[in-house]
């Protein structure tokens, strides 16, 4: 292991992805959320609920300050309210500084990665100090506008799965159930294209042929590690596999797809599936979404959906998909940091045959979200975090990718200059 890590990815780089990000990007979000919350203050003065209204008016006071302070590259404040994650990020925050000149951080000085969660995390700030609303989720209406935009993939990936259950389930056939694991493995990756805090998030793949359209994406995978993840699956010492979900929404549904495959294949007799503690990220998947997606399956009028739907209530009650929530997910630290932090989270992970790490914003906190060189090896990268063999399922978004050939980044950024920030291209890495 090198003896230093590089220098964090921030907004102090000015026409980064950081940059802009911070610059554009997040501003937008936080605007969304405000005009969310003013909707709801004009519907209570309509309603004649002026108590209500006049708590969402204080929740905009808030948030339009952290708007400004975001904008004018004012210092990061302070967490002021009191739940159980407060005290760790105010020690971060009192320790955090400036990669310009040393001095306490600021929005476009800062690490890059600390900026980005520091602005959710106080936008639940604003509603856990609030009387009336510090159960709302401001992102609520946008990830199920998401779901239900999906309707038509998500009844085609439902149809394979189905239709698969029986045919496989007594499969000896080896080589017949890596190829079977694999698709669901790639479903589960493209399905993080379909982010909401990103602009211009794509569509996964059209309504026809979604198979075929797997092979059209493979060409896209950077670092294929998956030969390498159906071995540790052959272990059945060890009958658990975690997923560290992202998205709500059609990624939800392609990792409980894969997880219904692990359980189906015999790889594992209990998914633990870790779930946000609060609204992040706009489209992360909370408890809320979770149990708001197996209804409207359940309701569904298409008879596979509804299948699945009441195939994944009777796994939460009978324990072989257990949902937990930690609120180490939700800090800024990266996960080389877990252990001194949050041992107790790093013990329980230790307990996996298989750690599936989903998304982006998983992959900038498993490598620090630092300016590494693109070969720097994933092992190397993780920077000491290993408490079981572990997976990134990663579609690129951030200006951070590890693991590369010598030359691959070259030849994709011919053909793509923003190859780094769409979700075009994806890796599927693996640390055993």
């Amino acid at each position: 292991m090198s003896s230093e890590r590089p220098e964090p990815l921030s907004g102090k780089d000015e026409g980064s992805y950081a940059y802009l990000t911070i610059r554009d990007r997040m501003p937008t979000i936080l605007t969304k959320v405000i005009d969310c919350i003013h909707r709801k203050a004009t519907e209570y003065t309509r309603e004649n609920k002026q108590e209500h209204a006049q708590d969402a008016r204080d929740i905009v006071g808030r948030l339009s300050k952290l708007n400004y302070e975001m904008k004018t590259n004012k210092k990061l404040s302070m967490v002021e309210d009191t739940k159980n994650d407060a005290h760790l990020w105010n020690e971060f925050l009192k320790n955090a500084t400036s990669l310009v000149d040393g001095s306490k951080i600021s929005w476009f000085s800062g690490a890059w990665l600390t900026c980005e969660c520091f602005m959710y995390r106080k936008i639940y700030e604003a509603l856990a100090l609030s009387k009336l609303h510090q159960d709302f989720d401001p992102f609520r209406e946008q990830k199920q506008a998401s779901f239900m935009s999906q309707q038509d993939n998500i009844a085609s990936l439902a149809n394979i799965l189905v239709a698969s259950l029986d045919a496989f389930s007594e499969s000896s056939i080896s080589k017949t159930q890596e190829l079977h694991f694999e698709m669901f493995l790639q479903f589960s990756l493209w399905g993080n294209k379909c982010d909401l805090s990103i602009s211009g998030g794509e569509v996964v793949a059209e309504n026809a042929g979604l198979s075929l359209k797997l092979e059209d994406l493979r060409k896209h995978i950077l670092v294929n590690n998956t030969s390498r993840i159906w071995q540790t699956l052959q272990d059945q010492s060890n009958q658990r596999i975690d997923f560290i979900l992202d998205n709500a929404g059609f990624e939800l549904f392609t990792d409980l797809c894969l997880a219904e495959t692990l359980l189906n294949l015999n790889k594992a007799q209990v998914i633990f599936l870790h779930l946000k503690d609060f609204p992040w990220f706009v489209s992360d998947t909370t408890q809320e979404d979770f149990f708001w997606t197996l209804k409207k399956l359940k309701e569904s009028d298409v008879e596979s959906l509804s299948k699945l739907g009441h195939r994944w209530e009777e796994r939460i009650q009978n324990g072989s998909f257990v949902l937990k929530k930690h609120f180490y997910w939700t800090l800024c630290h990266d996960f080389s940091q877990m252990k001194s932090t949050a041992s107790e989270l790093y013990d329980e992970l230790a307990k996996s045959k298989l750690l599936l790490f989903k998304g982006d914003l998983s992959y900038r906190k498993l490598v620090g979200d630092r300016k590494w060189p693109h070969t720097m090896p994933f092992a190397e990268a993780l920077w000491g975090f290993y408490p079981a063999p572990l997976c990134a399922l990663r579609t690129i978004k951030a200006e951070v990718v590890v693991g590369l050939e010598e030359g691959k980044d070259d030849a994709v950024e011919a053909v793509d200059k923003d190859w780094m920030i769409t979700g075009t291209y994806a890796v599927i890495e693996f640390h055993q």
